[in-house]
C-alpha cells in the first residue's frame, strides 16, 4: 500500500523531510510576521513559541526545525520587519550613503520599535540565549551592512585603508545605543539631523587617508 501524504498550509510538517531541507518562504514569512506582532503586543518575556505557532498556523516543531529558540525567531522577525526602513540604495557618493544609513537608524530608534528594541537589549544582559540571538540575527547584520558602506568609502578614498572597521562601527553606532538605553540626552530631530554628518566627519578626522610621499 502506498503512503498517503496529507497536505496543509504547514507543508513542512506533513511531507517526508530530508536533512537540510530549505524553508518554505511563505511559511517563514508567516512565522516571522507572527513573532513580530506578538513582540510588539506582549513583549519578549510574555510571548511564547506556542503563541507564535498558533498565530502563524504552523506547528512548534516547524519553528524549532528552523530556529533554535524563541530569541532567534524574534531577532529574525525584528530584522525582517525593519529591513525596508533601513535599506539605503547605493548612490555615487559613499559618504552620502553613510549619512543616510545613520539617519535611517536614528529614525528607527526614535520610532515605535524603540521600546521593544531597548527591552531586548536589556533582556540580553542576563539571558545568554537572547544575547547570542541578538548578536547573530540583529546586531550582526546591521554591523555588516554598515561595514559594506565603510568599505566603499575607503575604496573611494574618504577614509584610510588601514582604518579599524570595528572601531569605526562602534564610533558611529555607539551614541545611538547610549541615548536609547540611558536617555542621558534626547533622540530628537536635532540629533537625527546633525549627528550622521558629524559622525562621518569625526571618522574622517580619525582616519585621514595617507598621501604618498
Amino acid at each position: 500500500m502506498s503512503a498517503v501524504v496529507l497536505i496543509s498550509d504547514d507543508l513542512d510538517i506533513q511531507a517526508p523531510r530530508a536533512a537540510g531541507r530549505p524553508r518554505s518562504e511563505g511559511c517563514r514569512q508567516r512565522i516571522v510576521s507572527a513573532a513580530d506582532a506578538l513582540l510588539a503586543r506582549d513583549g519578549f518575556a510574555r510571548m511564547s513559541v506556542d503563541a507564535i505557532a498558533q498565530l502563524a498556523g504552523v506547528s512548534k516543531a516547524t519553528i524549532y526545525r528552523w530556529w533554535p529558540n524563541k530569541a532567534a525567531v524574534v531577532m529574525e522577525a525584528m530584522l525582517t520587519s525593519t529591513e525596508a526602513e533601513l535599506h539605503v540604495p547605493v548612490s555615487d557618493s559613499p559618504e552620502a550613503d553613510l549619512i543616510e544609513r545613520m539617519r535611517r537608524m536614528i529614525a528607527l530608534f526614535r520610532g515605535d520599535r524603540a521600546r521593544v528594541l531597548a527591552s531586548l537589549i536589556g533582556e540580553a544582559q542576563f539571558n545568554p540565549e537572547v544575547a547570542e540571538a541578538y548578536r547573530q540575527h540583529l546586531l550582526g547584520p546591521r554591523r555588516a551592512a554598515l561595514r559594506v558602506d565603510l568599505e566603499r568609502a575607503v575604496a573611494a578614498g574618504v577614509f584610510s585603508p588601514d582604518m579599524d572597521m570595528d572601531i569605526a562601527i562602534d564610533l558611529m553606532y555607539g551614541p545611538l545605543y547610549e541615548r536609547l538605553l540611558l536617555g542621558h540626552a534626547p533622540m530628537d530631530d536635532k540629533f537625527e539631523r546633525e549627528y550622521p554628518a558629524l559622525a562621518v566627519a569625526a571618522l574622517r578626522a580619525f582616519s585621514t587617508p595617507k598621501s604618498g610621499v
